[in-house]
């Protein structure tokens, strides 16, 4: 049945976001170690108890990460005493923590639990539990938890008095069958029932322990702990999720199983009192026989019914000491008893019990005397014996808070001074406690704290940019000051005005809003106000009546202006405005879409302005602004714009120039540079020549030589920069660059010279030329003969060169071209031709002789005038000749011949350059032969 309650209850949390938010939310400190020895041995324990609550999801429980860092926070530390645990618990958010103090003794590991219940700031729960082995802190951790549970929900079960439903229940009765309770119930029309949590308890007044939650109007309860009546209560959990308590009691006694006669209670040996429970001290029986599980301790009001208290793990050791707290009532006798438990489940009969009386109760009173944030208590009796801990809470509110605490010996007085408030209504109660234990709540007193009256004839008048208040001072003495609240929003029953300024001193009744603040107003506005009294904690008392005040109004809006465009100014006029105490008109303009500034201030008495500074083509707005004697400026007029007439002129200042072209133009303000364009003249596409940063320039050289081609037509254009602003173009100017330059003239070759041509013309005057390109011809085309790298050069001798000279008698073509200091090659000349001289023609007519011995040889002379000899070529046969000799005249007589022998002559003609021409025909001839020693 409890896992189909918790399942529900996961289902109700999806859809009851208040359910989630009210999860009892829980923290694990640290348990500090008692001996050095113990250090470090609770790291296992509460890693697996953590892990068994993460399981069970029961409660919210802060991560380690996060309980570090709120405790780095706010300067705590996981410590074991219970006021620093509530503080820091406080601080952290959570509803319980854990914490404790871990030892070794006797080989055995020993824990002192204690449960500190931080939202009703008191110790919830103190128990031991004993480890025989380290191994034991892991695998008893489940066993651990459940018993940290049990105590959870029995300190939450401690406060029947806050039921909202005291009828819920119609009927709910308990009937003993056996060793185990049977309870039905009944309930009023109360809307849909989700579950129903069960508790018990051994009173009527409780304390009500948690024993199941069940979905059925019944419940069997198995685990009743031992003989004795107990008592029943129910909490019914509707299906909204809110919690409503039953109202009613079941009762019902149980018999269970007599206590063992062989089995011997410890002795008390001595007892010490708290205010809300008691600490024994007793030795185990030497007389029993079987081994000692446990000690139960039993409390009851005298002549009452017995109550278990708490229960000890035997270690073995020869005394105890064992505390039970937060267990009785105020003016009460108790007594205590003790019992032993066998490892077999037997059960000693009680020891001798001792009887005690618990603290006294105690009744709050507080003083009469209303005071600024500050409430003085006294009870009665002193009960100076006890530490006294004040609670506090606003009147109506559901949770008490601790503010004060007072030690023994405080006189049963104490004045709360802390983070009170004015004029708020407080509940008070306090606690008596001791180290270990508190006592439950004293009566509820309730006070008011002062709350200062509102100061009287509060008046405010307006003015210029700001508002003048008078208030009539305060009589009273906490007064230290005053508070000005302001709004401008229409007053309406929920309006909410806000702090305007503090006004230090008593004595101190007015302030000038818009003046004394530094914060002038807006004119011709309302502005409401009120003020308050204020003390020495900054708080306020009563407000006063509301006071309206209105601002001066701004004079009406200035008349748009006109604008008259000449060919330098712009004339901006307006009509003067009809109010009586105009001082002056501020004009303002922009260019383009700029920022707009002030450039003039003109008096009442006129309304126009002359503005001849400029910018190039800037489409250029203006607006007027009036502005009274108070120094109050009206709404700005309508603005009017005109294109500025200050246009750039852009003009040649000189062409003609090798690759170069001078500009010029108009000078300008109010720009940051501007930026020059060129393109070829009859294209479309302009390209940036140079960006001028420097306004003052107003010429440039285009000499850019590698864009710029000779002979041909550019045209400009120049704009204005203004920041990221480009004007539009100026005027298109355009200018022609110098032509290439044309061939030298007088270009000649001359004719006739033995193997070269001498060419020769007029050198160019023009400085630009560099120099001259001669070219000859090759079969059809033209190749670059000569590159001549002088301008005053005009001839040139063309030899051939080292593979190939210039043949005899052959024409040859010319033409010459100049070029620039760019390289730029100009038009070619025409051509002129001339022909190298020619060999000597064939020699003709060539006859050989015989005259015993000789050969005579005979031709014809050669028709050119210059011929210096011939040359006589001899062989024995034809196919190879060699020269003989070299004759002036045209005949040659060979007697270096012998008879009987076969010759071949060739004759060439050498003129005085040493030219050859080609041989003769051959001419052969036999010689006769000789008789032998004939002469």
């Amino acid at each position: 049945m409890r896992g189909v309650v918790n399942r529900l209850l996961v289902l109700v949390m999806l859809c009851i976001p208040a359910v989630v938010q009210g999860k009892t939310s829980l923290a694990l400190f640290n348990l500090t170690p008692a001996s050095i020895d113990a250090i470090g041995l609770d790291g296992d324990l509460l890693f697996s108890m953590r892990k068994e609550l993460e399981r069970t999801q029961t409660y919210q429980l802060l991560s380690r990460r996060q309980m570090e860092d709120g405790l780095y926070r706010i300067g705590g530390a996981q410590v074991a005493d219970t006021d620093q645990v509530i503080s820091y618990g406080n601080d952290l958010g959570v509803n319980f923590i854990l914490t404790g103090t871990i030892d070794i003794k006797r080989a055995t590991i020993i824990v002192d639990f204690k449960l500190v219940d931080v939202s009703n700031s008191r110790e919830a729960a103190i128990w031991q539990e004993s480890f025989l082995t380290q191994g034991e802190l892991v695998s008893r951790a489940s066993e651990i938890v459940a018993s940290l549970e049990r105590r959870i929900r029995k300190a939450q079960s401690l406060k029947p008095e806050s039921s909202s439903a005291a009828s819920a229940l119609t009927e709910f009765r308990g009937t003993a069958q056996g060793e185990q309770v049977v309870l039905e119930w009944k309930t009023n029309e109360l809307g849909p029932v989700f579950y129903y949590n069960l508790y018990r308890g051994e009173s009527a007044t409780g304390p009500f322990e948690f024993v199941e939650s069940t979905t059925e109007p019944k419940y069997v309860d198995t685990r009743v702990p031992q003989s004795g009546t107990y008592f029943y209560r129910l909490d019914i959990i509707l299906e909204t999720g809110e919690e409503v308590d039953g109202g009613m009691l079941a009762r019902a006694s149980i018999s269970k199983t007599e206590v063992a006669t062989d089995v011997t209670a410890p002795a008390i040996l001595s007892h010490q009192v708290f205010v809300n429970g008691v600490s024994l001290d007793f030795v185990p029986s030497i007389a029993n026989k079987e081994k000692t599980a446990a000690y139960q301790v039993y409390y009851r009001e005298t002549g009452g019914s017995w109550q278990l208290a708490v229960k000890v793990e035997d270690t073995g050791k020869i005394n105890y000491s064992v505390t039970a707290v937060n267990i009785l009532e105020a003016d009460t006798q108790y007594e205590f008893a003790v019992t032993t438990v066998t490892a077999s489940g037997k059960e000693s009969a009680k020891s001798s019990p001792v009887q005690i009386t618990s603290a006294p109760s105690v009744t709050l009173s507080v003083d009469d005397v209303v005071l600024t944030r500050e409430v003085r208590l006294s009870w009665q009796p002193v009960a100076n014996e006890y530490g006294i801990k004040v609670y506090r809470r606003e009147t109506g509110a559901d949770d008490w808070r601790v503010v004060g605490e007072a030690a023994s010996g405080h006189g049963g007085q104490y004045t709360d001074t802390k983070a009170l408030s004015d004029g708020v209504s407080y509940e008070y109660a306090i606690t008596l406690f001791d180290r270990l234990s508190e006592s439950a709540y004293t009566n509820t007193v309730q006070k008011t704290t002062k709350k200062l009256p509102a100061p009287a004839e509060f008046t405010v008048s307006g003015g210029v940019k700001s508002v003048h208040l008078y208030w009539s001072e305060v009589p009273d003495n906490d007064v230290t000051g005053y508070r000005i609240f302001r709004t401008q929003d229409a007053l309406t029953p929920d309006t909410m005005l806000e702090e305007l300024a503090d006004v230090s001193g008593k004595s101190k009744t007015q302030f000038v809003d818009g003046v004394d603040n530094s914060k002038p107003l807006l004119d011709g506005e309302e502005y409401h106000y009120l003020v308050v009294a204020t003390n020495k904690f900054g708080g306020v008392g009563v407000v006063s009546q509301t006071q309206t005040a209105k601002t001066k109004p701004r004079p009406d809006q200035a008349s748009s202006p006109t604008l008259t465009v000449e060919d330098s100014q712009i004339t901006v006029s307006w009509q003067p405005s009809n109010e009586v105490d105009i001082k002056q008109y501020r004009l303002y303009r922009r260019w383009n879409n700029g920022n707009w500034l002030q450039i003039a201030s003109v008096p009442a008495s006129e309304s126009a302005f002359i503005d001849s500074d400029l910018k190039p083509y800037a489409q250029t707005a203006y607006y007027v602004v009036a502005e009274d004697k108070d120094g109050l400026l009206s709404d700005p007029s309508d603005y009017a714009v005109a294109k500025s007439p200050d246009a750039i002129a852009l003009q040649v200042a000189r062409d003609g120039e090798l690759r170069r072209t001078d500009l010029s133009w108009s000078q300008h303000r109010n720009i940051d540079g501007y930026r020059l364009y060129r393109r070829l003249q009859g294209s479309n596409g302009w390209k940036l020549v140079k960006n001028i940063t420097t306004p003052s320039i107003t010429q440039f050289s285009d000499d850019d030589r590698r864009n710029l081609a000779d002979g041909v037509t550019y045209e400009y254009a120049l704009t204005a920069l203004d920041g990221d602003t480009e004007t539009e173009q100026s005027n298109i100017v355009s200018a022609t660059t110098k032509p290439v330059p044309q061939p030298p003239s007088q270009f000649q070759a001359a004719s006739g010279e033995v193997k070269k041509v001498t060419l020769s013309w007029v050198p160019l005057t023009d400085a630009d030329v560099k120099g001259y390109k001669i070219y000859r011809k090759d079969g059809n085309d033209f190749d670059l003969l000569e590159t001549i790298d002088s301008r005053t050069s005009g001839r040139f001798v063309d030899e051939g060169n080292f593979f190939k000279k210039l043949k005899d008698g052959t024409q040859y073509e010319y033409r010459i071209v100049a070029y620039n200091r760019y390289d730029a090659i100009g038009p070619t000349s025409d051509s002129v031709v001339a022909e190298t001289k020619p060999v000597p023609t064939r020699v003709e007519n060539v006859v050989a002789s015989e005259s015993v011995p000789n050969v005579v040889l005979q031709w014809q002379a050669n028709p050119e005038s210059d011929i210096d000899y011939y040359q006589v070529y001899r062989g024995s046969s034809c196919s190879s000749v060699r020269k003989l000799a070299s004759v002036k005249n045209t005949s040659y007589v060979d007697a270096d011949v012998s008879g009987g022998r076969s010759y071949c002559y060739r004759i060439s003609a050498v003129d005085t350059d040493e030219l050859e021409g080609t041989t003769s025909s051959s001419v052969e001839i036999s010689t006769t032969a000789v008789p032998e020693g004939g002469q």
